[in-house]
């Protein structure tokens, strides 16, 4: 019989054909006496059971036995201690109370307005929507806003875990790790993202993966593939980039007043009395939205589509009302848009340079230059490593913000015009603004 560090752990494949079930059954019994230990929590994993992959915390050696022995024979069993709070024994044996209400969330955590504790409702429930591209859940407020425990609230309720709260890896192989095993993985506390870390999280919410060398191999791949529900937070929008800022949620917390505040442990107490209804309340809307979402037709969606569709029937299902969620999402995506716009020097520059006039022509040279006296004026950062240093950078980071800058009235076109680029600039809200200012009133 294959045994392995019988101390800490116990792996059965099969029973031995020569090795009657009674004497079997005692190996096991022994075995889980010298594996439990007073006051540990044990996890029992059976793997290939009628049922699929079973699992689950035991903290008394009773309930462990039956569940390992009601499977002997028909499966592989592994059985290991590991070190699980007796908090997260507790809080997995939750029961959804189907009559509850999600609402109830909202008491522990404290958002600006209406519109974005309907967003971040619609938000809970569309996580349990599975295989369809979720947004990525930003959270942002000063210090003392309940930041990180709002995320691990969140993620407690969506996506269980030891490790609920992960610090942003060094690594993109490492990132991708943590993407391909976590359900909702929460990065905690974030000042700024690189480039290749905000293109992976837009990887992780849309569908993808990422390939690498098998270790010990020279021609053998190892595929990491990963759709997933994101959770970041900071003291600012720490999503800046505007791939990333398209795909995200992004909610402003209020700092608690400290007439307002309760120990950790009260503050937990509190939500576990409530989560079984905040559950419960989560799945009954989830099931009424899934007969909602195949009528659902709208006459335009977001770039996040199937959020954009869910999030509609949600709210119909919650009783909110689908058109006060589209409104509340749009109102937020314009806000991701500003909060684009301001933190790309290139793009707060061609708005600054467009403020006062309807357009604007001329090489990309001449614009480079234009732009780098209007960032002079602006007080925009120019040492950044997204300001262009040659014309051929400029024609990049204008075409990464193209969305970004139409969303505000301001579009460009850049043609070839003999030895260099010629790019042109309309701004349709300026002339909106003077052609209604030049109309006569009608009296």
């Amino acid at each position: 019989m294959p045994a392995m560090d019988i101390k800490r752990k116990f792996y059965v494949k099969d029973v031995d054909s020569r090795m009657n079930i009674e004497s079997f059954d005692t190996l096991i019994l022994q075995s889980l006496q010298i594996l439990k230990k007073t006051d540990d929590v044990t996890e029992l994993r059976i793997l290939d059971s009628p049922k699929g992959t079973v699992s689950g915390y035991f903290d008394d050696i009773e309930s462990l036995a039956e569940n390992a022995l009601d499977y002997n024979g028909r499966a592989q069993i592994y059985i290991t201690l590991n070190p699980v709070k007796p908090a997260l024994l507790a809080r997995s044996n939750k029961t959804p109370n189907f009559e509850g209400n999600i609402e109830l969330l909202l008491n522990h955590v404290l958002l600006k307005d209406r519109e974005e504790q309907i967003l971040f409702l619609v938000y809970v429930v569309s996580c349990f929507v599975p295989n369809i591209p979720h947004t990525i859940l930003v959270l942002s407020g000063e210090k003392g806003a309940a930041k990180s425990t709002t995320m691990r609230m969140v993620r407690s309720i969506i996506d269980p875990a030891i490790r609920d709260l992960l610090a942003m890896p060094n690594s993109i192989q490492d990132l991708a790790l943590i993407l391909s095993s976590n359900y909702m993985p929460c990065f905690d506390n974030l000042d700024t993202l690189s480039a290749e870390k905000s293109d992976l999280l837009c990887t992780a919410v849309t569908g993808g993966g990422i390939s690498k060398r098998t270790l010990f191999t020279d021609d053998e791949e190892t595929i990491l593939s990963f759709m997933r529900c994101v959770g970041l937070n900071g003291i600012n929008v720490v999503a800046t980039r505007s791939d990333l800022l398209d795909r995200s949620l992004i909610l402003d917390l209020q700092r608690i007043d400290e007439t307002d505040r309760k120990e950790e442990r009260e503050v937990w107490s509190d939500f576990d009395k409530d989560k079984p209804s905040i559950l419960g309340g989560a799945l009954n809307i989830l099931s009424k939205a899934m007969a909602i979402y195949p009528t659902v037709k709208l006459d335009k969606l977001a770039r996040m589509a199937d959020f954009t569709r869910w999030g509609y029937a949600i709210a119909e299902a919650a009783g909110w009302g689908g058109d006060v969620f589209l409104e509340a999402y749009f109102n937020n995506i314009n806000k991701s848009n500003d909060e684009a716009i301001s933190s790309n020097p290139v793009a707060a520059a061609v708005k600054a340079l467009m403020r006062s006039r309807p357009s604007w022509s001329g090489s990309v040279t001449q614009l480079l230059e234009s732009l780098n006296k209007v960032s002079e004026r602006e007080l925009i950062d120019t040492h950044s490593k997204y300001w262009p240093k040659g014309p051929n950078i400029l024609s990049r980071r204008l075409k990464e913000v193209l969305s970004n800058l139409k969303s505000i009235g301001i579009s460009f076109d850049i043609r070839h015009g003999g030895d260099s680029k010629i790019v042109s600039i309309s701004n349709t809200r300026y002339q909106k603004l003077s052609s209604s200012i030049s109309r006569p009133v009608q009296e």
